[in-house]
C-alpha cells in the first residue's frame, strides 16, 4: 500500500504524457509523386527545388510555442518562398519555423527551396534533419525526424556523348544518302508530299496536342501519337522510296525548329532515328511500304514506342535533368504503343483509299 500514491500519480499523468504527439513528415521535390521520382535531386540544375515539411498534432492536447528547425545538408543554398505561414527564416543552412498553436488532429506545413550542389562526382545520399520543440500544457517536449534523399550527379558526360552521337548519326545519314544517291530517287511530287505531311505533323497536330493534352491527362499523348502514325503510314504508301520515314521525321523537326522555336539542332540525329528504325523495318519486310495492315501496325508501334522511350528514359534525365517515376514512364511508353497500334490500323485504311484515288 505504500506505493499506492505513486501508482495513482502515474495513472493520472501517463495518459497526458502519451496524448501529446507531433508527427513530422517531408516531401521533396515538391512535384507530383505519381509522375516524378521523389526524394531525388539532380546536381547542377539552374533552379531551386521546393521541399515541404508537414506537422500533424496526432494527440489529444493543444500544442503551443512550436519551433521547428530543419538542417539542410551539403551547404545547399536556401530560399523561403512567399506562403501563408509567415514566421519562417533561414540562417547558416538552418530553416526555422515558429507556430503559435496546433490543435488536436490539425496539420500545418511550410515550404522552403534548396538548390542542389553545382557538381558531385558520384551519387550521394544525404538527410534533412528536422527537430521540433513544443509545449503540451504539462511541459516542454521535443520530436525529431530524419528525411533521407539521394543526389545524383549532372549527366554532363552523357549529354556531351549524346550530342556527339547525334552529330555522328546526322553525318552517317547524309553520307549514306550521298553514296547511294537516296535523295535523287525522290521526285518533286514525293518531296511535296513529305513536306505537306511533315507540316501537318509538326504544326497542326502538334498545336492540337499542346492545346488539349492536359484534358486527357496521361492519355494526352494519344492526341499526337495517333495522327503521327496515320500520316507516317500515308507517307510510306504514297512515296514508296527507301528513306521515306527518315526524311519525313527530319522535316518534321526542322518545321518544329522554325515554327515553335524548338532547339533540336544538336539532337537532330536522335530524332532522325525514329524514321531510321521504320526504314530498316521496311527493308526487313522486303520493301513492304505498309502494304499490309499488319506491317503498318508494326511500323507505327515501333516508332511510337521508341520515341516515347527515348523521351522518358533518355532525353528527360540526360538533357532536362528530370527523372520520372519508372511506372509512369513505362506507362506512357505503353500508351504510345497503343496509339501506334490504333494509328497504324487507321493509317493503313486511309492510305489505301488515298493511293487508290491517285492511281
Amino acid at each position: 500500500m505504500k506505493h499506492l500514491p505513486l501508482l495513482l500519480l502515474l495513472l493520472f499523468f501517463l495518459p497526458h504524457l502519451a496524448a501529446a504527439e507531433l508527427d513530422i513528415g517531408m516531401n521533396i521535390p515538391l512535384k507530383n509523386k505519381e509522375i516524378y521520382q521523389e526524394n531525388r535531386l539532380v546536381a547542377g540544375i539552374s533552379w531551386h527545388e521546393r521541399g515541404q515539411v508537414i506537422l500533424t498534432n496526432s494527440g489529444d492536447e493543444n500544442l503551443e510555442n512550436i519551433i521547428v528547425s530543419v538542417e539542410v545538408p551539403l551547404q545547399m543554398d536556401i530560399e523561403i518562398p512567399i506562403q501563408s505561414l509567415k514566421n519562417i527564416s533561414a540562417d547558416n543552412n538552418i530553416v526555422t519555423a515558429r507556430i503559435d498553436e496546433l490543435g488536436p488532429g490539425e496539420s500545418v506545413s511550410f515550404i522552403f527551396s534548396v538548390k542542389p550542389p553545382e557538381s558531385i562526382e558520384f551519387k550521394k545520399k544525404a538527410s534533412f534533419v528536422i527537430s521540433a520543440s513544443f509545449d503540451d500544457g504539462i511541459g516542454p517536449r521535443t520530436s525529431s525526424y530524419t528525411h533521407g534523399i539521394e543526389i545524383v550527379p549532372p549527366p554532363s558526360w552523357i549529354t556531351y556523348g549524346t550530342v556527339l552521337a547525334s552529330i555522328s548519326i546526322i553525318f552517317l545519314a547524309f553520307l549514306f544518302a550521298w553514296k547511294f544517291k537516296v535523295l535523287e530517287s525522290f521526285t518533286t511530287i514525293d518531296l511535296i508530299t513529305i513536306a505537306l505531311l511533315a507540316g501537318l505533323i509538326g504544326v497542326v497536330f502538334r498545336w492540337f496536342w499542346q492545346t488539349f493534352n492536359d484534358l486527357l491527362g496521361p492519355l494526352g499523348g494519344l492526341l499526337f501519337t495517333i495522327p503521327t502514325a496515320v500520316l507516317m503510314i500515308i507517307a510510306l504508301q504514297l512515296v514508296r522510296k527507301p528513306g521515306t520515314a527518315t526524311l519525313l521525321f527530319t522535316v518534321v523537326e526542322l518545321v518544329a525548329l522554325v515554327v515553335w522555336g524548338t532547339n533540336v539542332t544538336v539532337w537532330m540525329g536522335w530524332y532522325m532515328t525514329e524514321g531510321i528504325i521504320v526504314d530498316i523495318l521496311v527493308l526487313l519486310f522486303k520493301k513492304d511500304y505498309a502494304d499490309r495492315r499488319s506491317t503498318a501496325i508494326i511500323y507505327a508501334v515501333a516508332r511510337s514506342a521508341y520515341a516515347y522511350w527515348m523521351f522518358y528514359f533518355f532525353f528527360a534525365p540526360a538533357v532536362w535533368k528530370v527523372y520520372y517515376a519508372p511506372w509512369y514512364a513505362w506507362g506512357e511508353v505503353g500508351i504510345a504503343t497503343i496509339g501506334g497500334f490504333i494509328g497504324g490500323a487507321i493509317g493503313y485504311s486511309i492510305a489505301k483509299k488515298v493511293r487508290g484515288a491517285m492511281m
